[in-house]
Parts: structure tokens; C-alpha cells; sequence
């Protein structure tokens, strides 16, 4: 009976392998195997997504490549027509109408889609990142690289954003006041770089005030403020936490009568250190710690900007706000940001504005950036009637500009100091004051001298509305108030300081005692968009000599495309190559797991056969035995 029932057991067992193929029904039939297959089962499904994900990848550089070679193909009919255009008046403004049909071209190329997803659009992916606007091209995506993981420790970006492909962002204006926000009680501690610039790392703190030793645990602290309600619960009940009078960093003071405070490390930590309050030395009843060195966020307190003195024009509720303009959108108002309360409500008051810019806070939390995401437009950010745009440091014309800068890159003439001066002011009284600028490196050093050539009777000074070099009189004179250039050798001086209008190309005059000049350093996308816009108004205007400049900028915009599609193909290359890698991996794993896994089906059917045979036996042996009795003995 028992030989009936194990011969009956296995070849249970030899049946349900040859109805699986697996040799191992369940882990216990064999643990350490059981254990490899499972473990190379996670290693194949891992494999099988990378795989997954490299055609996912293949797919976008597909679609990548091919519009890249349209909008190749596209611009250079651009380079093509702008050739038979010039000299040829008729031509060009036919061709005209062609250049427009190609930028609709290719504004839909930068809306292809692959798998659902634009293919220009950066992480923001599910939204056209391209649509024409106001005569000019709108770009809405983001410059972020949509990854995916071809391997354990390899993440790849697989896009391309539309700002490398068709310069469809501005050079940043980018801040230059770092506006050093004092920390609060709502300060994130991920929002601190930390005294040693290396941000917070949780741990725990050892507290002595001389007398008692605790020590207190930061590691789930968030904020600065839980920093401190920690430190006020779990150490000596003697010491306090605080924010520091600076504003900056965190103080712990003891009111034991001579106290010799100290915070120590635990073990190898470094979160005192971090939070800039170590002192393993002590002798005072007080640690005033190191600066924790705040980044900006979208939560910051207006109040908490620039050191804790906040930005006057919002604090001190004098509703000035921001005068951003687009070339090509008309009556902007200035945008009011008297009610903002964090930086994220500045920020959101300028990108909700419609005016095609965008405001984000710069990489090193520092300070602001603001681009221009309207192809074929100019911005320009100034004040409306206070100091808003230069305390949050985004004006685009401000002292520090380098000259050489200015105009779009082509700068302020090459000074000729054999001359007395390069421009010549005339008061209202008819005074005249040439100011020689052959020493000036920057828009402050303009302004300069300027105030020191006219000695009082006219001021300079960057606008109060608007933007631009802003020359007051204040001689009482009741004649015209004029700039020139006196000294051109080839350039315009007085023009290319922004001192200009429709009648005048060099020079600016005016009845009153304000003579404002332009803003000239309006910051503007440098990419095939705009100069295929700038290609099509001097074809327009049968400007043979625009239309020159903007060809050649198209030339290189289609280099700069061809470039990148080469850099495409390599990487798809790449690719395949990682691919057919990873297909070998797959079948290298399925064929050890099989090995490990399944049946060897000869030697399988083989054991059943044995197994069958020898039930027969026992059944017919165990036949034999229920025959028998006791009278079979006593016979």
C-alpha cells in the first residue's frame, strides 16, 4: 500500500509536469531553485520593459529625424527664395506670402506627435507647444528632457525641446540682484543650501548648556520652524531656539547663569553642522549660527526677499508695478503685483499675463529669469512709476549692461577718442554739453558722464516708466531739448543709446523738459522662427539688405538643424545597438531560466512509463494479497 501511494504521488508529480513543462510546481519542491527562477523572472521583466521602452524611444527618434529633415527641406526653399529676391522687388514680395506658408509648415512640424506626445514639447509633452500668435510664433513648451531607462543605471533623454531645434526662447533676461530671502518658521529645510553648501542632512543633535546633556532628534523635521519646536521640546530646558537677528541662520541661547552652551554631532552626523550652530567649544551662553543660505521658492514671502527688507514697491503699498512689453502685442498693461504675497504669486502674475513671456525662478534659487517665448517680437521690461523691475532685478535695460551688449549684440559704436565727445546734449537754453563716451564700459558709465558733463543743468537717469536712458532739464529754458552724435565714424551713437524716433534715425528732440530714450536692449528668440518673420517683412519692404541678414541667419539656423539631426541619428544608433544587446540579454535569461525551470521531456515521459509499470506491479501484487485468507494458513 504504501508503494501503491508513493508510485501514485510521482507520477501525480510526472503528470502535471508534462501538462506544464515546469519541473517545479511550487517553491517548496525545490527552495534554492525555486529562488534562482524567481529572481530571473524579475531580471526578464525588467528586461522585457527596457526593451519596451528603447522601441518607445526609437519610435520619438523616428518622428524626430523625419521632421527634422522637413523642416530642413523647408528652410532651405527659404534660403532659395530670399536669393531671388534681392534686387528683385516684384519677387520678394511674392515670395513673401511663400515665407509665411512656410513658417505655418513649419509651426505644424513642431507640433508632430509620436505615440500621443509632441515630440518639441519637453516634459510638457501632452500640450501643441507651437501656434502662431499676433503675426509672431508662440512657443508653450518647456525645455525639459523626457527620460527613459534603456538599462538598471542607464537613463536616457530621448527628445529633443523646440528652443534647440528653432530658437524658440529668448536669451533669459536673467536676474542680477541675488534677492537672498531671510528664512522663516515656514521655510522648507529642502529649500536650504546650508552652511556648508551641501543642504540639510537629518540626524540627530547633542545639546549641552554646562550643567545637562540632551540630545534631540531632527531627522523628520520639514521645516525650520519643526527645527526649532524640536530643539525647544527635547533639549535642556534652559536653552531656546530662535531665528537669528539676522535673519539668515538659527541661534540657541541658554539662560543658565554662566553657561557654557554646546551642540555636538551624534556618531559621524552633520546636521548641526549643516544648520550652522556646531560648537563643540563653547564658553558663552548664546550660538549665533552661520548663515543657512535660503534658496528662493514659489512659497517665499515677499516680506522675507533681500535680506528681510522685502521689495518697497509691494511692502510699502505704493502699487507700482511692472511694464513688460512685446513688439508685437499693443497696449499691455503694466502688470500690478501689489497684492502678491510670495514669489510664486509675482511669478504667476507674469506668466498669467498673456503678453508671450514666461518667469520661473532661476537654477541657482537666487533670483528671477523672465524669456521671451514670442517669436518675432521684442520684450522689454521696465517700471511702471517705481523701482519693482530693478529690486527683483529683471529690468532688460539696466546700469550694469555692457555696452557691447546692447542692440541686439551689435553694441554702442567704436569710440573715437581724436574727438571732444560722441554725442552733444542742448539744454533748453541752448547750452550745449558734449560728452565724450570713449571710456564707458556700461549703461551706468553713460549715465555718469553725462551727469558730470552737464554739471546739474541736465540729469540722466534710467526711466521711472518704462525703460531706457531718461535725460531731465532742469534749466527752466523754454527752447528744444535735443541729443546728437558728433562723432559717427559709422555709427550712430546717439540712435544706438536709444535716443530716436520715426523722424529722426539719429538723434531725438523734443519741447519739454524729459527726453526719454528707447529701451536697446529688448530681448528677442534668435532662432528660425524669427528670422524666417524678420526674412518676410524686408521681403515686404524690399529691403535687399535685411533681406541678406536675415538669409544668412536662416543658413545657419539650417546647419544648426541639420547638426542636430546628425546628433539624432547617432544616438539612434545607439539605440538599436542597446537594443539588439538587450534581446540577447532576454534570451541569454530565458534559456538559464528554462534550464533551471522546465522538463526535459524524454526523461520525463521515460519516469512516467517506469512509474506506470511499477503501479501495475504493486496493484496486481496487492490483487494477489486480497485473495489470501486464514484458511489459506491453515491449510
Amino acid at each position: 500500500m504504501d508503494s501503491i501511494r508513493t508510485n501514485s504521488v510521482d507520477m501525480l508529480k510526472v503528470q502535471n509536469q508534462l501538462s506544464t513543462g515546469l519541473r517545479l510546481a511550487r517553491p517548496s519542491d525545490d527552495p534554492a531553485d525555486a529562488s534562482t527562477i524567481m529572481n530571473l523572472d524579475s531580471t526578464l521583466e525588467r528586461q522585457h520593459q527596457y526593451s519596451k521602452n528603447i522601441d518607445y524611444a526609437l519610435d520619438f527618434y523616428a518622428s524626430t529625424d523625419n521632421a527634422l529633415g522637413q523642416a530642413n527641406e523647408l528652410a532651405t526653399n527659404a534660403h532659395t527664395l530670399a536669393l531671388a529676391s534681392i534686387g528683385n522687388p516684384d519677387a520678394a514680395k511674392s515670395n513673401a506670402i511663400l515665407i509665411e506658408q512656410i513658417i505655418d509648415q513649419l509651426v505644424s512640424i513642431g507640433n508632430q506627435t509620436c505615440r500621443g506626445s509632441y515630440i518639441f514639447g519637453g516634459q510638457n509633452s501632452t500640450l501643441a507647444p507651437f501656434e502662431g500668435y499676433k503675426g509672431g510664433v508662440l512657443f508653450s513648451g518647456d525645455l525639459g528632457a523626457l527620460q527613459t531607462r534603456m538599462a538598471q543605471y542607464s537613463l536616457v533623454d530621448f527628445n529633443v525641446n523646440g528652443d534647440e531645434t528653432f530658437g524658440a526662447l529668448s536669451s533669459q533676461v536673467q536676474g542680477i540682484v541675488d534677492l537672498n530671502p531671510d528664512i522663516t518658521t515656514d521655510t522648507l529645510l529642502s529649500d536650504l543650501n546650508g552652511a556648508l553648501g551641501q543642504g540639510i542632512r537629518s540626524g540627530s543633535i547633542i545639546i549641552n548648556d554646562g550643567t545637562n546633556t540632551d540630545t534631540v532628534d531632527l531627522s523628520n523635521c520639514i521645516t525650520v520652524g519643526d527645527i526649532i519646536n524640536k530643539i525647544n521640546d527635547g533639549a535642556p530646558a534652559t536653552t531656546t531656539a530662535s531665528i537669528g537677528a539676522d535673519g539668515t541662520s538659527l541661534q540657541v541661547s541658554s539662560t543658565l547663569g554662566g553657561a557654557s552652551l554646546t551642540i555636538n554631532e551624534v556618531g559621524t552626523g552633520s546636521t548641526a553642522n549643516d544648520l550652522g550652530i556646531f560648537d563643540d567649544v563653547g564658553g558663552t551662553a548664546a550660538i549665533s549660527g552661520q548663515d543657512v543660505d535660503a534658496r528662493l521658492s514659489l512659497t517665499t514671502p515677499v516680506t522675507a526677499l533681500a535680506g528681510g527688507a522685502g521689495i518697497d514697491s509691494i511692502t510699502g503699498g505704493l502699487n507700482n508695478g511692472i511694464k513688460i512689453t512685446n513688439s508685437l502685442l499693443e497696449d499691455i498693461n503694466p502688470i500690478d503685483i501689489d497684492d502678491a504675497q510670495t514669489l510664486g504669486d509675482i511669478i504667476n502674475a507674469i506668466n498669467n499675463a498673456q503678453i508671450g513671456v514666461r518667469a520661473e525662478i532661476n537654477a541657482d534659487g537666487t533670483g528671477i529669469n523672465v524669456l521671451n517665448q514670442l517669436s518675432g517680437s521684442e520684450m522689454a521690461i521696465g517700471e511702471d512709476g517705481g523701482t519693482t523691475a530693478a529690486e527683483l532685478g529683471i529690468r532688460s535695460m539696466h546700469g550694469q549692461n555692457v555696452l557691447t551688449g546692447l542692440n541686439g549684440g551689435q553694441g554702442v559704436g567704436v569710440m573715437d577718442e581724436t574727438v571732444p565727445g560722441e554725442i552733444r546734449i542742448t539744454d533748453r537754453q541752448g547750452a550745449t554739453y558734449d560728452v565724450d563716451l570713449s571710456t564707458a564700459i556700461t549703461v551706468q558709465d553713460v549715465i555718469d558722464l553725462i551727469n558730470a558733463a552737464a554739471g546739474g543743468n541736465v540729469t540722466a537717469d534710467l526711466a521711472v516708466n518704462g525703460n531706457g536712458i531718461e535725460l531731465t532739464d532742469t534749466t527752466g529754458g523754454l527752447g528744444d531739448f535735443s541729443v546728437t552724435t558728433i562723432s559717427q565714424n559709422g555709427h550712430f551713437v546717439a540712435k544706438q543709446l536709444g535716443f530716436y524716433d520715426d523722424q529722426n534715425n539719429d538723434g531725438l528732440s523734443v519741447s519739454s523738459n524729459t527726453l526719454s530714450g528707447k529701451d536697446v536692449n529688448k530681448i528677442k528668440p534668435d532662432g528660425l522662427f524669427s528670422h524666417l518673420i524678420a526674412l518676410r517683412d524686408a521681403m515686404l519692404a524690399c529691403d535687399d539688405t535685411a533681406i541678406g541678414l536675415a538669409d544668412n541667419a536662416v543658413v545657419d539656423d539650417r546647419k544648426n538643424i541639420s547638426n542636430i539631426r546628425g546628433k539624432v541619428g547617432s544616438i539612434m544608433q545607439a539605440a538599436e545597438a542597446r537594443k539588439l544587446y538587450m534581446q540577447d540579454n532576454i534570451l541569454a535569461t530565458e534559456t538559464l531560466r528554462s534550464d533551471i525551470r522546465d522538463i526535459d521531456f524524454t526523461e520525463a515521459i521515460t519516469r512516467y512509463q517506469n512509474l506506470y509499470t511499477a503501479l501495475q506491479g504493486n496493484l496486481m501484487t496487492g490483487g494477489q494479497l486480497t485473495s489470501i485468507s486464514l484458511l489459506d494458513f491453515l491449510r
